[in-house]
């Protein structure tokens, strides 16, 4: 019992000591800029290891090893988790062929490249030297990344070299996984290698399905918990170590994939799921586990190099390295420009390719793969090659990539940042300005200090001045627009946070209007198009209109599809007015975004009538729906003026708190309050604003008139449907086996004739449509979509039918509808071939 608290002791003291060389490194590195924190950790490792001998209080120090299951199940779920919470998944998808390919085939080729090199040049075989491959294969760019953060590199750089860490990790060790199997059972054989492809591709991808499916499920917990830091933090930190350990040992699949799809997932989907009070604690937490984790890893890295047996080995490393770097530059510079060639990809520039290239280096996964294998008669020598080509990265490609970033130009900043950094240092200046008079009259200095002070502002502004001047002359027309763009769209960026922070606009607006600002703004930054009113079709919005299409034939599920058809056009009302109130920011502080970017005011002009544009686009759709559904515009008002009433109270009661007019406790309870009333407020059924009664409908019809006795019975054959504005309500060429009447709501009926397709008709609230197909049992003859939301009555065929049976007056006006549109349908297309 003793020893086994002594130990526990000693685990303790250790994990502390280890977390205070990590600080004090630290602090030292700040000092230090031109040594990455990652490499100046495994430098402090390593004297540690030396000086133990002759300083007995290291030897706690020392005694740490880095073991795979260290690394693997305490250190690699925190990392990956982290990367891939804070990649943005956008960027990912645009950039997803050259990062999958550098990290499934060109991982491969690497591994065999290395293998060919090394089998042919040292006394290892062809399958160890394969498995050595294999696991020199990963890439883990801590310390490169941290170098892309200080010197400010393209956004689409960092992506790369990132996400290719992130995908190939798990494909290595897969695949060394594979190549182990295959050494220790000595059977090698085409159906051996095609078992083991088979295999490989279940474990990656069952992966990536594993941690979207949790991701998925403690995503829509976040959601239903309001501003709870603790709770919410802790779920997120489950789900990086539950995707992993259940990946591994309930699935058997690649847990490292399914920590990168779960962070993917929850760092893109999953924002908006997290409170917006809880969101800075999340990427601050995260931020510092994945300090804590890097700075103990390479510690330990340092600690674990035996520079005596790297020293009986130098003649493999350099044989190792040189393959290291042959591989690479087959995989970077052979690769890579092929990519440019597949339909839809951007290519990746020389510069580009140079930085990935020698931006390669390799971590802690390479060192958790090699120090797992079990023992057998090349396991040290393996060790001892992987730790030296591990620290020759480190070392030699981590200490000059500073260097080639510089030397290429990828740390300059572009024009519209650097004019944003210019203006950001001028208007910051200008305001210490205005402040100095008073700081003089309150007393803080004196007025002959204050002149001098003024004296050097004023001639920096003045230097400012002129770098800003000669940054415009040097720039023309369409590169002003593109720069006026940008920032208007990041105006709006900020601004539809805002509004989903403070509960304005629902998460799903958030989304589609968030995903639809990042998508303009790559459209602007690469391609020079215009911010435009247009809604982007973004993923969620796809999957809920595929689940629609699916469950509409399901029997039982009618009641559900109507209650997600009248939930979109909620959803597309909440996001009309998120754009309304975002384009109305950006036009009342346009003179602000405009700053000295348009000297002439024709950029300026330009830009303005974009947005005008995008306003009255948008008040359009809010007044079209206004229109057709009173009632429901109304309670959606109503409810907005409850949100922001409970805004200010929130923001008061927090306001008293910070000065200390409301004990802490009180003010708690307070706010518990108010968050129940939010979260009430919330699960307002406001669908029910859509209902129509059926007699409403049935007035409005000439179909039925002189039958309002029978109203009740007519009725009870129709169904309720609501359609968002721009669905397609019947298609052309299908077959039809019902109607539909327009309870509120406007149609356009078009007709596709030799691929030319002409709007014959527009329908209203009291038409119907649908009935040719019905009469004549042949397939729809137009296709009708919905100009504005409309509420609809279906009426099946069967239905249809018996009441032109029961109803001579019935059957009459239908045949007589349906003659006139045959005639107008035949006469549009006459006139269209003339």
């Amino acid at each position: 019992m003793e020893e086994s608290a002594h130990q526990v002791t000693e685990l303790v003291t250790g994990i502390v000591l280890l977390m205070l060389v990590a600080a004090l490194t630290t602090i030292v590195s700040k000092r230090i800029d031109k040594v990455p924190l990652t490499i100046l950790l495994v430098f402090v490792g390593m004297m540690i290891s030396m000086g133990h001998v002759y300083m007995g209080t290291l030897g706690v120090l020392a005694n740490f090893h880095l073991t795979p299951e260290l690394v693997l199940f305490v250190f690699i779920p925190t990392l990956i988790f982290e990367s891939a919470f804070n990649l943005d998944a956008r960027q990912v998808s645009r950039n997803i062929w050259p990062i999958l390919t550098l990290a499934i085939p060109g991982l491969l080729l690497s591994t065999a490249i290395i293998g060919l090199i090394i089998t042919a040049f040292t006394e290892f075989d062809l399958m160890e030297a394969l498995l050595l491959g294999a696991i020199l294969s990963a890439t883990d760019p801590v310390a490169v990344i941290s170098i892309f953060k200080q010197l400010g590199v393209p956004e689409r750089l960092t992506i790369l070299v990132e996400g290719e860490s992130l995908f190939n990790d798990a494909t290595s060790l897969v695949l060394a996984t594979l190549l182990l199997s295959i050494l220790v059972s000595g059977e090698f054989s085409t159906g051996v290698v095609l078992a083991g492809a088979g295999n490989f591709l279940v474990v990656f991808f069952g992966g990536v399905l594993v941690g979207w499916m949790l991701a998925i499920i403690v995503g829509y917990t976040l959601g239903g918990i309001e501003s709870d830091p603790a709770i919410e933090i802790t779920l997120t930190t489950i789900l990086a170590y539950f995707a992993f350990i259940i990946a591994e040992h309930v699935f058997h699949v690649s847990g490292i994939m399914a920590v990168v799809a779960a962070g993917l997932v929850i760092g893109s989907w999953g924002k908006s799921k997290i409170s917006p009070s809880t969101s800075e604690f999340m990427e601050h937490f995260w931020e510092y586990l994945a300090f804590l984790a890097n700075a103990l890893i390479f510690v330990m890295v340092g600690l674990q190099i035996d520079l005596i047996a790297l020293w009986n080995s130098v003649d493999l490393i350099f044989f190792v390295v040189i393959a290291m770097l042959v591989s690479r530059a087959v995989i970077i510079f052979g690769c890579v420009p092929l990519l440019s060639r597949l339909p839809g990809s951007e290519s990746i520039g020389l510069p580009f390719q140079k930085v990935m290239y020698w931006g390669g280096l390799r971590g802690a996964i390479a060192l958790a793969i090699v120090l797992s294998l079990p023992p057998f008669d090349y396991k040290d020598t393996l060790v001892a090659v992987v730790m030296g080509a591990v620290l020759f990265t480190l070392v030699v490609q981590g200490l000059t990539i500073e260097v080639l970033v510089k030397f290429l130009g990828l740390d300059a900043l572009s024009a519209p940042d650097n004019l944003a950094r210019l203006e950001g240092d001028k208007n910051a200046r200008q305001e210490g300005l205005l402040r100095l008079s008073s700081l003089v009259s309150g007393g803080m200095f004196s007025q002959r200090i204050a002149d001098n002070i003024r004296e050097k502002c004023e001639r920096n502004l003045a230097e400012l001045e002129r770098e800003i001047a000669i940054l415009h002359e040097s720039m023309g027309e369409v590169e002003k627009v593109t720069i006026l763009s940008m920032r208007c769209l990041a105006r709006e960026k900020a601004r539809v946070y805002e509004l989903f922070s403070k509960g304005l606009i629902n998460e799903w607006a958030f989304r589609e209007l968030d995903s639809t600002i990042s998508v303009q703004l790559d459209d602007v930054r690469h391609k020079g198009f215009m911010p435009t009113a247009d809604i982007k079709m973004s993923v969620g919005k796809a999957m809920d209109l595929f689940v629609i299409r699916v469950l509409e034939a399901v029997p039982g599920f009618a009641a559900f599809v109507e209650r997600l058809r009248t939930s979109r056009i909620i959803r597309d009302y909440d996001v009309a007015w998120g754009r309304y109130r975002n384009a109305n920011s950006v036009l009342q502080n346009f003179e602000h975004l405009v700053g000295e970017t348009d000297a002439g005011g024709s950029v300026a002009e330009k830009v303005h009538a974009v947005y005008e544009g995008i306003l009255a686009t948008s008040k359009l759709q809010i007044d079209e729906v206004a229109d057709l559904y009173p009632e429901f515009v109304e309670t959606m008002q109503e409810q907005l003026g409850q949100r922001l009433l409970l805004v200010a109270e929130h923001e008061s009661v927090e306001h008293a708190a910070e000065l200390g007019m409301i004990k802490e406790g009180i003010a708690g309870k307070i706010l518990k309050d108010q968050v129940a009333r939010l979260r009430q407020l919330k699960q307002d059924n406001i669908s029910a604003a859509f209902e129509i009664e059926v007699s409403e409908l049935l007035r409005k019809l000439p179909l039925f008139k002189g039958l309002e006795e029978e109203f009740n019975t007519i009725g009870s054959y129709l169904r309720p449907r609501t359609v968002p504005k721009g669905t397609a309500i019947i298609k052309q060429g299908q077959d039809g086996d019902s109607m539909f009447l327009i309870a509120r709501g406007i149609a356009h009926v078009l007709i596709e004739e030799g691929g030319v397709v002409s709007q014959v008709a527009t329908l209203y609230a009291g038409d119907f449509f649908g009935e040719a197909a019905l009469l004549h049992s042949a397939p729809r003859n137009a296709t009708a979509v919905a100009a504005t939301p409309c509420s609809l009555y279906e009426l099946r065929q069967h239905d249809l039918h018996r009441l032109m049976d029961n109803y001579p007056l019935i059957k009459k006006a239908v045949e007589e509808v349906d003659a006139s549109r045959k005639n107008l349908n035949s006469q549009v297309l006459g006139d269209g071939e003339g």
